[in-house]
């Protein structure tokens, strides 16, 4: 079956639902260079409780009868949040560099050079709201600054993030938004001062 040809959706919310708090755990390394550089590394850990659950499933007539509403809305699909049992984790590392190129020469004194990613790891149960969460995510890029212009280019990544479940296809049929790459480009000059133009382009 085809999940665009539900008929509609049922939302219910949860008037119970409970706050969810984390422990977090953090271990970071910073180094700044004499350059005005920075090189930093960390890996971290939260373990969540009462963390919020998603239940999505095609409406049967028990479950209309439960929420009181009419028999005719079998088969739309049914939706509603709740707190997990146990504990739900995010863990992972992350990395930030951040350089000028002075020391290649004196044009580097222009350019810095700069890297930043993030890689988690999610743990708990399948139907656990990850779906905010995405699990790789990589961003490089060099900026050219020179008296009253500013050009920068950056390049992103984005890993493949899990999104809603699609109940019409099975129990473990998910929606996913896949992996995609970008490339970004800037440009600023200033006018006069509190005067700037300012260009975007994006692919």
């Amino acid at each position: 079956p085809d999940p665009d040809n539900i008929q509609g959706r049922i939302t219910v919310r949860n008037s119970c639902l409970k706050r969810w708090s984390a422990d977090n755990y953090d271990l970071s390394l910073e180094f700044y260079t004499e350059q005005g550089g920075l090189l930093s590394a960390g890996l971290f850990r939260k373990d969540i409780s009462d963390f919020f659950g998603n239940v999505v499933k095609v409406a049967t007539a028990a479950d209309l009868q439960a929420l009181d509403l009419d028999p005719r809305y079998a088969g739309w699909r049914l939706s509603t949040t709740y707190n997990l049992g146990g504990i739900a984790r995010v863990s992972g590392m992350e990395f930030n560099v951040r350089h000028s190129l002075q020391g290649l020469g004196p044009w580097g004194r222009h350019f810095t050079a700069f890297a930043n990613g993030t890689k988690l790891k999610l743990e708990g149960s399948r139907s656990a709201a990850f779906n905010n969460f995405t699990p790789e995510s990589l961003n490089a890029g060099l900026t050219y600054s020179k008296r009253s212009l500013m050009l920068m280019a950056k390049w992103n990544y984005r890993g493949k993030r899990r999104l809603g479940a699609l109940p019409a296809l099975g129990p473990d049929a998910y929606e996913y938004h896949d992996h995609y790459k970008s490339v970004d480009v800037n440009a600023e000059y200033q006018l006069r001062k509190g005067l700037s133009l300012y260009l975007s382009a994006s692919d």
